[in-house]
């Protein structure tokens, strides 16, 4: 005879649960799919709970989360970088530097930042559909759609697109700040402020992150905080990426170096951009004030980060051709 745990997520309105889709058969009060209920939400809803809101009190998160419209923003800009990428390894196919698993990108594009060709201001976001090797585009989609469509289907396009692309902006003000000559390419700032923005909805929603288990092995009813949970799965990758990223730009000798200030530049945008920008379960005035302040602080270093750009003379020569 096996034993197992039901969960049924708490809700502090009134003592109760509430259950906005269903009973199961034997009484509890987890998640069960409503027949009723559109086959699109039905077959989207249970990956979003999994992935983005897995703890938050169901009723509430079911009202954020929905299928329709569908997300668009990831979708549209992997599909962008996909083709671009496409597009200029054909070019660089009839070259003496053609794309391989691990290296080749256009040089000469418009599109990739050069800290010679920093007034072409374009070139601090564009860089993003520019990868070096099958590798490094192959690695950025799985990672941006992994995390960016699960955060789409509930805090919406437009908001996981503020977030992303002021991520791949402020990830090229910190670049050009620490590396004086270097150039940049790739969507990592952007995915990196996708996995920033997940610890903001952590942040914002940790008191409303726990459920209530009635263990039938214990024979007693459990509180459990699921905060930590997703802090477990969340921070060893961020620790993993930018430890290895910094190991490599240390120790490689090639002239392609993993973008350090890329990386930290775009968790901190989602950091500090998701906490304001991102819906909140339930929202505290501390967390009101705490999304101000940060939006200010990411204001005060972008804008940093842009004079620094105007007035420091430690750059290349710029090229005005």
């Amino acid at each position: 005879m096996g034993w197992g745990i039901k969960c049924k997520y708490e809700d502090d309105r009134d003592g109760t649960d509430q259950i906005d889709i269903g009973i199961a058969e034997s009484g509890g009060s987890y998640y069960v799919p409503d027949e009723n209920m559109h086959k699109c939400k039905r077959c989207m809803l249970q990956p979003c709970i999994t992935f983005v809101g897995f703890g938050v009190k169901k009723s509430d998160y079911l009202v954020k989360c929905n299928c329709w419209p569908p997300a668009v923003f990831m979708p549209i800009i992997s599909l962008g970088q996909i083709v671009i990428f496409v597009v200029y390894a054909a070019e660089l196919a009839k070259t003496n530097t053609p794309v391989t698993f691990a290296s080749g990108y256009p040089h000469y594009s418009p599109l990739v930042y050069l800290p010679t060709k920093r007034h072409e201001a374009w070139r601090f976001i564009t860089y993003m559909f520019i990868h070096n090797g099958w590798w490094h585009i192959v690695n950025n989609l799985i990672f941006q759609l992994g995390i960016g469509l699960s955060l789409e289907m509930v805090h919406k396009w437009w908001r996981v697109m503020i977030v992303y692309l002021c991520g791949v902006i402020a990830g090229c003000l910190v670049h050009s700040v620490i590396e004086h000559d270097l150039a940049l390419v790739g969507a990592s700032a952007g995915a990196f402020a996708l996995v920033g923005a997940h610890l903001a909805v952590v942040i914002t929603n940790w008191k409303e992150m726990r459920m209530r288990c009635n263990c039938e092995c214990l024979g007693k009813e459990l509180k459990m905080p699921t905060g930590p949970f997703r802090l477990a799965v969340i921070l060893p990758l961020v620790f993993y990426e930018v430890v290895r990223a910094i190991y490599e730009h240390v120790v490689d000798n090639d002239s392609f170096k993993i973008a350090v200030g890329a990386h930290l530049g775009g968790i901190a945008t989602g950091i500090l951009l998701g906490v304001p920008i991102l819906k909140n379960m339930k929202r505290h005035p501390w967390e009101t004030r705490l999304g101000i302040v940060t939006s200010v602080v990411f204001g005060l270093a972008v804008l940093f980060g842009i004079l620094f750009n105007i007035f420091y003379k430690g750059y290349p020569e710029t090229d005005w051709d």
